[in-house]
């Protein structure tokens, strides 16, 4: 146990002596990551200055510090990251700031419009080729036209659109070379990382934590003597020290564009003394020393200039508001914050051995690639996704990339950008259904950038009213497919990229019912990509509606329509068609979306038996590719269930069982959220395995490979998934009580899952039956609840809640 007992567990004790079972509340004390050794202890290559042997490929590769993938832990307030190495003499600390990107306003050759503007113009051409089966000429045509503006060269592209960076590294050495009886641990319940550890027979701890309400990073050092200390930094970018009275100041820009970089260090010691210089800060004889660490650039989401405040000027307001605050007040500030939103839900999915519990995380992440299951690691898993989420998206500030907003490198893999055909998407399954709804916000406030910027792809590509985007984006609000004439197109074109982000802006709403929200910000969104939909889609010979041409995310040939793409459009339009009843809109704008929404191609069921992934009928039952977004009606989408639409379900558990329950890790974490739809515990249970086993580094971060961290939050969503499964009704909403459950959680508890329409559910389960449970709702509205065979209807108030 930890020194300050987790909010988690007092409400879980609380709420279950009401309910008079206490059964399982242990499962709420599987918070706390612990190793016995620092990140750098594994005999892993851990080079100081890892971007200065970086491989510069922007694609695949490894990391070049393995002991930061594997072994060291993260710390977030959703603007500054931190990765945690934990040693000793050294003790060395990776740091990250959200808006630190490359390329867009400064960099040579850069644009806010980069879409080819006439491209619309060859679409008939595409069309008639693509009827008339030459697939060679739409390939060329589509190489051509179906491309954005700027280089082919891929380096050369990544100077322009740019790619997020590490800041740097702490570097604080200390007097002491040895210890003994040495741990490191992150409690996921308080987000506090901690090492403990012996010297010369005195007790030593070092504290660190990301503070969201003071826009901090904090990192104390005490024990039982005193100790010297001295704080340095480097950093890849054109950055220096100075001195600033008692602030250590490490200042400067990003080479590439001119962005503004400022990093300001406090230092507070009881005893000994401390100077400060251009190289850093010396601590001599010190028995505790804080040091207060404020980072910022002058990046702001302004369309056009994306500039705001000067960095430097953000630093001072914040490092002067945060020293205002001793070190016990700063803590109890982020400690409050955190388990505000943290403590809110409690698991358990059953025992684990006491000896096998005992042990590190690493030692139990190994174990488990050959061991029976650890149900108290499983339900850490869990914990650390939507601990994750918190640390790396809150309000006001961007959304989580594709490493949250942990990363090491100059050129990360994938530019470790914001990829829009499932990744970022992924990132967000987890909000609503693990009760994190308002870290989705900052999804919500770049979709609504992007409906701007969008504006221009839309009339480029299709001469078409509203906005949308593509495969990949930025923070300079990029919308255009990536430029390349000689990749195929579904590397690069992926024009319903802007309609599943819609659908994250409609479900915030189905969480949490906020109608002013709906209005203002949702609506605009929402109406600006149904009116695109309405301009772009295509009528084919039998009348249908469709996206002509299109390509499967990564996937195979060009298409009269890809599955998903009519999937993604139905989405977005269902979830209009309702805000437009709900806020009354009537008139030719909304009955264009219906009848487009008629008029959608049906899903198709192909020779196989499978759910045809494109129109065509050209499945190969033999394919183990790792997208299976033609599956996106059944998750994360709400078109097809085993219960209302069962021969789709069919269809598609044939897709499923065809793919296999292989992949890489983010994929693994879609397949487990599709099979804990299709309603199938064990199988979902086993792509959880696997996830484990193939998908999980010793830290927990998941592996594409390399670190990709939407696996994660697959997985945390999946495991959501198996245990409540929500569906938004326009009275209310309906529930279905552990619908996914494995035969190995057949014993267990949570508390605090959300549902769509408003509901939280906490609920124990014995044998694989519901024994115990209490809905509460947030708004008045009829809920049906399914479980054990049966069902239940209750009619409740906001505020109101019902024990079953």
């Amino acid at each position: 146990m930890t020194d300050m007992m987790s909010n988690v567990k007092k409400q879980a004790m609380r709420w279950w002596s009401v309910m008079g079972c206490l059964a399982g509340v242990a499962g709420a004390e599987s918070q706390v990551m612990w190793y016995a050794k620092p990140a750098d202890g594994y005999g892993l290559k851990s080079p100081l200055k890892a971007w200065t042997v970086e491989n510069q490929s922007p694609t695949a590769k490894a990391n070049p510090d393995q002991a930061w993938e594997k072994y060291a832990l993260p710390l977030g307030n959703g603007h500054m990251g931190a990765m945690m190495y934990g040693g000793v003499e050294l003790n060395r600390i990776q740091l990250n700031e959200s808006t630190l990107w490359a390329g867009g306003p400064g960099a040579k050759g850069w644009q806010q419009n980069l879409n080819k503007p006439d491209a619309y113009r060859y679409l008939p051409e595409i069309r008639k080729a693509l009827l008339d089966g030459d697939q060679k000429k739409v390939k060329e045509l589509s190489a051509e036209h179906l491309r954005g503006l700027g280089p082919d060269d891929r380096a050369e592209i990544i100077k322009i659109f740019g790619a997020y960076q590490t800041f740097g590294e702490i570097y604080i050495k200390s007097s002491h070379k040895e210890a003994s009886k040495y741990r490191r641990e992150l409690d996921l319940s308080t987000g506090v990382h901690r090492v403990r550890y012996e010297h010369g027979g005195k007790e030593y701890e070092r504290t660190a934590f990301c503070s969201y309400p003071d826009r901090c990073m904090v990192i104390r050092y005490a024990g039982e003597a005193a100790q010297d200390l001295e704080f340095s930094m480097a950093s890849p970018h054109e950055v220096k020290g100075t001195q600033d009275g008692k602030v250590f100041v490490f200042s400067g820009k990003v080479k590439n564009n001119g962005l503004e970089l400022d990093c300001r260090v406090s230092v507070e010691h009881e005893g000994g003394s401390v100077s400060v210089s251009d190289a850093g800060i010396s601590v001599k004889g010190s028995k505790a020393t804080t040091f207060t660490l404020v980072l910022n650039t002058n990046y702001a989401p302004v369309v056009g200039t994306w500039r705001g405040e000067a960095a430097a000027k953000r630093s001072k307001k914040q490092l002067a508001a945060a020293v205002s605050h001793d070190f016990k007040a700063l803590k109890q500030r982020h400690v409050e914050d955190h388990q505000a939103l943290h403590g809110r839900v409690a698991i358990d999915l059953g025992k684990t051995d006491p000896k096998i519990a005992a042990l590190p995380t690493d030692e139990r992440m190994q174990l488990q690639k050959k061991g029976k299951p650890d149900h108290d690691l499983e339900e850490l898993y869990f914990q650390f996704g939507r601990y994750l989420l918190i640390g790396s998206s809150r309000d006001g500030s961007l959304p989580a990339n594709l490493q949250g907003l942990w990363c090491n490198e100059m050129v990360p893999a994938w530019r470790s950008d914001y990829h829009l055909n499932i990744n970022l998407q992924m990132n967000y399954w987890p909000s609503g259904p693990c009760n994190l709804i308002e870290c989705q916000r900052p999804l919500i406030d770049y979709t609504e950038t992007l409906s701007k910027t969008g504006t221009a792809a839309a009339k480029a590509y299709f001469n078409a009213r509203g906005w949308t985007a593509n495969l990949t984006s930025n923070i300079w609000g990029f919308t255009a497919p990536n430029p390349g004439k000689n990749r195929p197109r579904y590397w690069a074109y992926f024009p319903l990229a802007g309609a599943w982000l819609t659908t994250h802006a409609w479900e915030q709403y189905a969480f949490e019912g906020d109608k002013r929200y709906l209005e203002e910000k949702c609506w605009p969104i929402m109406a600006g990509t149904c009116d695109f939909l309405v301009d772009s889609f295509y009528k084919l010979p039998s009348g249908e509606m469709s996206s002509t041409p299109s390509w499967s995310p990564e996937h195979g040939p060009a298409s009269l329509g890809a599955t998903c793409d009519i999937a993604m459009a139905r989405e977005a339009l269902m979830g209009a068609i309702e805000a437009a009843r709900i806020l009354g809109k009537e008139g030719k704008q909304v009955e264009d979306w219906k009848k487009l929404k008629d008029q959608l191609v049906d899903y198709k069921v192909g020779k196989h038996g499978q759910l045809q992934e494109w129109y065509e009928d050209i499945d190969n039952p033999k394919d183990k590719h790792r997208h299976l977004n033609h599956l996106f009606g059944l998750y994360p989408g709400s078109q097809i269930s085993v219960a209302k639409t069962p021969e789709l379900a069919k269809a598609a558990h044939v897709s499923l069982t065809q793919r296999g329950d292989g992949a890489t890790g983010w994929s693994m974490g879609w397949k487990l959220n599709f099979w804990a739809r299709m309603q199938d515990g064990d199988h979902a249970y086993i792509l959880m395995r696997n996830l484990f086993k193939k998908g999980t580094n010793p830290n927990l971060l998941d592996v594409h490979p390399p670190f990709q961290i939407d696996g994660n939050f697959g997985g945390c969503a999946g495991m959501a998934e198996m245990l409540l499964q929500s569906h938004y009704h326009a009275e209310g909403g309906e529930l279905e009580l552990i619908p996914a459950l494995p035969k190995e959680w057949h014993t267990g508890f949570y508390k605090g899952l959300r549902g769509r329409g408003g509901y939280t559910v906490d609920l124990e389960w014995k044998q694989g039956e519901v024994s115990k449970g209490r809905l509460s709702a947030e708004r008045d509205g009829k809920v049906t609840v399914h479980f054990n065979g049966g069902s239940k209807q209750f009619d409740l108030k906001a505020g109101e809640s019902v024990s079953f």
